[in-house]
């Protein structure tokens, strides 16, 4: 069986996140390029929604990351060198095809 690619020939981009509903920090920290310590702090600020499937257990909605993702899409672009935040979660959002 052939797979199929892109419009320039290349395989499609595989789904970072696997298709999963619920992400471990770690996971989330991946898919977005960003560290552990920010995923929690975005939680703590109430950017990113968290649910406990156990008790002992934090996992975040791929929904809310997928809502962080737009709002940094409507926030300006801040003026400067590198690649900002809105740079990066323009290429997640690339990938997911949102």
């Amino acid at each position: 069986m052939r797979e199929s690619t892109t419009a320039k020939g290349n395989p499609p981009e595989k789904d970072p996140l696997d298709g999963k509903l619920l992400l471990t920090y770690s996971e989330a920290a991946k898919a977005l390029g960003l560290g552990r310590t920010t995923i929690y702090r975005l939680v703590k600020a109430g950017r990113l929604k968290v649910v406990h499937p156990t008790p002992r257990s934090a996992r975040i909605t791929r929904e809310s990351l997928e809502a962080f993702l737009r709002s940094l899409e409507e926030e300006a672009k801040p003026e400067g060198a590198g690649r900002s935040v809105v740079d990066r979660a323009r290429e997640v959002l690339r990938r997911f095809g949102l």
